[in-house]
C-alpha cells in the first residue's frame, strides 16, 4: 500500500501533512483472531527543530496488531485488540498514522552531510548564532578550583 499526502491530509494533524511511505501488511487468519505484520519505508516532511525549514525524514519500521474475536470491542494493550466476532470490516487507518507518528525522532533536525556539517538553513543558523547566551551561575564557580587527586 502507498501512504500518501491524501492519507496525512485526511487526518487533521498539523505537525505531519506530506509524505511517501510504503506499507508492506501481512495478514495471518487463524481461527478466532488475525495477525497484522505492518513494515513501513518511506520519507515524510518534517518541520526542523532547528532552522524551521521543512526536510526528508526517512523512516523505517515493524509493528504487530492482533484482532482477537470477542464479544465486544476492547484495546487489552498496545498489540492486542479484541473485536466483535460479527465485524466484517476494521479500519485500520489510525493505526497506521499511529504507527507512522511512533517512527518520528523526537529530535527533529536535518540531517548532517557527508562531512557531518549541518544541512539546516545556513541563514538561520547564523542568526542563531548571533542571540546565543552563555549562562554562568557564580554558586557553582568555587567548586572549579576544587582539585581532585
Amino acid at each position: 500500500m502507498e501512504i500518501n499526502d491524501a492519507f496525512f491530509e485526511q487526518m487533521h494533524f498539523a505537525d505531519l501533512t506530506k509524505g511517501a511511505l510504503l506499507l508492506q501488511l501481512n495478514i495471518e487468519k487463524e481461527s478466532n483472531l488475525m495477525v497484522f505484520d505492518f513494515s513501513f519505508s518511506g520519507t515524510v516532511v518534517l518541520q526542523c527543530d532547528r532552522c524551521l525549514d521543512n526536510y526528508n525524514q526517512k523512516l523505517k519500521g515493524d509493528f504487530k496488531l492482533i484482532f482477537k474475536n470477542s464479544d465486544h470491542y476492547e484495546e487489552v494493550s498496545d498489540e492486542v485488540i479484541n473485536i466483535p466476532a460479527e465485524e466484517s470490516r476494521i479500519d485500520i487507518s489510525q493505526y497506521i498514522f499511529e504507527f507512522v507518528n511512533l517512527m518520528i525522532p523526537i529530535k527533529k533536525v536535518h540531517p548532517d552531510d557527508e562531512e557531518g556539517k549541518s544541512t539546516c538553513n545556513a541563514a538561520m543558523l547564523k542568526k542563531l548564532k548571533e542571540y546565543e547566551v552563555k549562562i554562568t551561575d557564580s554558586q557553582w564557580d568555587a567548586l572549579k578550583n576544587i582539585k581532585i587527586d
